[in-house]
């Protein structure tokens, strides 16, 4: 293995040396947009391809420590929980798409993009326990490294970007998916997770929530999305952008 190839790669065990299976967001805002994301694996917003065709989109809420949260089996890893730290938005247990309260986070264009037809919310309260059955370590190794975040949107193809913004301007970002292609662990208290990274050395996803890969491959990086034509659904792909605050615990 090359000196360079080395040193990349023992930049992001680094950077993963607390991961223990939990993904902090900054505020809520992200967090239902992951969510719209995640619920299903086909994409995030409907015709942008990022959208839900589900018509219940659950929003668990744990009262105990104050968080929403989603829970994403990792097939080998066991689960991973990506919360943010929130008060209750409402005390209602169901909230139609057109509820105010969502409306405060999701702009008109989002929201026509991201619901089909009669999408509700539901907001359970529950504690998950998963967390506290982890048994063995859970191992972050780098399947695939990029060299330019083109090469990264062409292979992978994703519709959900994961970014740890650097504390120094001199370094780089790191971008980088979860690549859920099982690995068997080398001992048995050890539980194996793949990552697919990208160092974003001029920072281009500070402050952006969307990129936009044109047909051509050209990027376009996106703070909001404005209206979109069917020119633009059909020759681009759209993924959502988030920033991750920490690798804490919520407790």
């Amino acid at each position: 293995m090359s000196e360079e190839l080395k040193q990349k790669i023992g930049t992001v065990q680094k950077i993963f040396e607390n991961f223990s299976n939990f993904i902090e967001l900054s505020d809520f805002r992200s967090y239902l947009l992951f969510t719209l994301t995640s619920q299903v694996p086909t994409n995030i917003m409907a015709q942008l391809g990022l959208g839900s065709n589900k018509e219940i989109i659950n929003l668990p809420y744990n009262p105990i420590f104050n968080i929403y949260y989603q829970k994403i089996n990792l097939i080998s890893a066991g689960s991973l929980i990506v919360y943010t730290k929130n008060a209750p938005i409402t005390d209602k247990f169901i909230l139609d798409k057109d509820d105010p309260i969502i409306k405060k986070y999701l702009n008109i264009n989002e929201m026509s993009l991201a619901f089909r037809g009669k999408e509700k919310f539901i907001l359970p309260k529950i504690s998950d326990c998963s967390a506290f059955n982890v048994d063995g370590k859970l191992i972050i190794k780098v399947d695939d490294l990029f060299h330019s975040l083109e090469s990264f949107l062409a292979i992978t193809e994703p519709n959900l970007l994961f970014v740890i913004d650097a504390n120094e301007e001199s370094e780089p970002d790191l971008v980088f998916t979860f690549n859920m292609i099982p690995e068997m662990p080398s001992r048995m208290d050890q539980k194996v997770l793949k990552i697919d990274v990208f160092f974003d050395k001029e920072h281009k996803t500070r402050d952006k929530v969307y990129l936009e890969r044109e047909e051509n491959y050209n990027i376009k990086y996106l703070k909001d999305i404005k209206e979109v034509s069917h020119a633009d659904l059909y020759k681009s792909a759209f993924s959502l952008i988030i920033h991750v605050k920490s690798f804490s615990k919520p407790y």
